[in-house]
């Protein structure tokens, strides 16, 4: 789980905060979790939520620091590696880097992944297509010339 939502959120430690919240909240409430069908994705639905709150709080401070900054200040965040899986993932829109980190990297099925979202299975299918969509140039191997001039 935190590595799954290392890839979501982009940070190892925000990741890890999240999810030992979220399972010190389903030890808070474990007769009634104890009893869904899934617990485990009840785990996951808070962990992912709460990584949510974070950024948006995040984000407000962020805007207030830049804003108090003066004007030839920038506060930009420790750059990434170009090739690095953190890197391609943080180019797609939120849902969309959820779905495909929760699908292709936990191994989660879509219905379990609608679960860990709050939304329709229908919704998880449109946003791991979406994602391909986006993922797909920058992901695929630069086709190269053969020696003779002409591509394979």
């Amino acid at each position: 789980m935190v590595r799954s939502l290392t890839l979501i959120t982009g940070d190892a430690e925000l990741a890890a905060d999240c999810v030992q919240d979220a399972f010190v909240r389903a030890y808070a409430r474990w007769k009634r979790i104890s009893t869904y069908d899934s617990p485990a994705s009840w785990v996951r639905r808070v962990a992912i939520n709460r990584s949510r709150d974070l950024f948006r709080s995040a984000g407000r401070r962020r805007n207030t620091e830049e804003s108090a900054a003066a004007p030839d200040v920038h506060l930009d965040p420790e750059p990434l590696a170009d090739h690095d899986l953190l890197t391609v993932l943080s180019q797609l829109p939120d849902r969309q880097r959820i779905a495909v980190t929760l699908y292709y990297l936990e191994g989660l099925s879509v219905d379990q992944v609608a679960d860990s979202m709050g939304i329709t299975s229908g919704a998880v299918k449109y946003h791991l297509n979406r994602g391909r969509a986006h993922l797909a140039p920058l992901l695929a191997p630069a086709s190269s010339p053969t020696e003779d001039g002409t591509d394979d």
